[in-house]
């Protein structure tokens, strides 16, 4: 994703400072909680269900792509030789009996990143374009436009002057810019399709041929500027610029954040259902949404929303959606036509969710010890 600024997205390794001090914002409190597989685990911010009741983890701040088996047992598949700083390891899909992540590197002039498809003999191959210049070359969001809308007079100048003085921006309108960060997949009829945070649009892969098309840019919401999106953002980044002081002025203005989908997955349709972090506001407020997706056609539709730093989302066969709220501290559930979410279980910075029959795993503890649960549904 991108730096952790209300104009430009959040980095999930900048977002530790603000998980310790965020409360839960549960949609509705729980008695019952989940059961730990194994913990001591490092960034587990995705997860998929393979066969035989083992399910992979990409330990991410470790770059490692792990298999835990129902005893708890963790068996690393493949690890990166290479820093958080120099590449990364994150998105799991199983599929067919073949498992598929993506890696990404850091250390050229340009970062390149891809899909790899690793079969049941262990054997690694790549099978996508490289989804960087896929971005370079397309930037399926250039047309749209971020940041506090129709800002005039003093307090745009505040602002500029603010930006102008930490080195970065923080709010100035601004387009789609080009960059990716490929970071979510599901596979479905040879297709892979991606939930790329950074460009803010979701990918088709041909597994055939690797070639890599935009299905849908999601939609750009607008809210307003409260007094406590702009305390938080003075608290999220005064880790990195102390004594920041954002503009008054901008309480009560108009601002839209980045989507940020973070999570993609196919429904047995082939309709597409995306979870979206809301930027950097997403980070401080619960403005995640999910959203119902078109394949062919690519038109988004709000399935829900309210929802605090959604990361990751599960589909049930009944219709039900499980969403894992990072920022919300919970993982919750969407019944169908409800048009909102409630809690299932409430967790420590669950980063992602699958399921597998009345089985809810989960990715918890992101930032710290990171652990893998599940929760026995009683009922859909």
């Amino acid at each position: 994703m991108r730096t952790s600024s209300l104009a430009a997205g959040a980095t999930i390794l900048a977002l530790a400072a603000t998980l310790v001090t965020a409360p839960a914002q549960a949609h509705r409190g729980h008695d019952r909680e989940p059961d730990v597989i194994t913990d001591g685990l490092i960034g587990p911010l995705t997860l998929d269900v393979a066969n035989r009741g083992d399910v992979l983890v990409t330990q991410t701040f470790a770059n490692t792509l792990s298999k835990i088996d129902r005893r708890g047992r963790v068996t690393d598949l493949h690890q990166l030789e290479a820093s958080p700083e120099e590449g990364e390891l994150v998105g799991v899909a199983y599929s067919g009996g073949n498992t598929y992540h993506v890696e990404t590197d850091f250390t050229g002039e340009v970062p390149t990143s891809y899909i790899i498809k690793t079969d049941k003999k262990g054997r690694r191959t790549v099978v996508s374009d490289d989804l960087v210049a896929h971005e370079m070359t397309r930037n399926p969001d250039a047309h749209v436009t971020y940041g506090f809308r129709n800002l005039r007079g003093r307090c745009a100048d505040e602002l500029r002057e603010l930006e102008e003085e930490i080195g970065f921006p923080i709010g100035s309108e601004y387009p789609g810019i080009v960059e990716s960060h490929a970071y979510q997949l599901d596979v479905h009829g040879g297709n892979i399709y991606v939930a790329d945070a950074a460009a803010n649009a979701i990918l088709r892969v041909n597994e055939r041929t690797g070639k890599i098309s935009t299905v849908s840019v999601l939609p750009a919401s607008t809210i307003t500027f409260t007094a406590e999106l702009e305390a938080g953002l003075e608290a999220q980044m005064g880790q990195s610029v102390p004594d920041l002081d954002v503009p008054d002025c901008l309480v009560g203005k108009r601002y839209t954040p980045e989507p940020v989908p973070t999570d993609v997955q196919v429904s047995r349709l082939g309709i597409l259902y995306v979870s979206t972090l809301e930027g950097g506001a997403g980070e401080l407020a619960p403005l995640s949404k999910v959203y119902r997706v078109e394949p062919f056609r690519g038109r988004a539709g709000l399935v829900a929303g309210g929802m605090h730093g959604a990361t990751g989302l599960a589909l049930l066969p009944t219709g039900h959606i499980v969403v894992a709220e990072m920022f919300g501290n919970e993982v919750s559930i969407i019944r169908p036509l409800s048009g909102r979410a409630t809690t299932l279980f409430e967790a420590e910075s669950p980063a992602d969710v699958a399921v597998d029959g009345r089985t809810v795993y989960a990715t918890t503890g992101t930032f710290g010890n990171g652990a893998l649960v599940k929760y026995q549904h009683r009922g859909w």
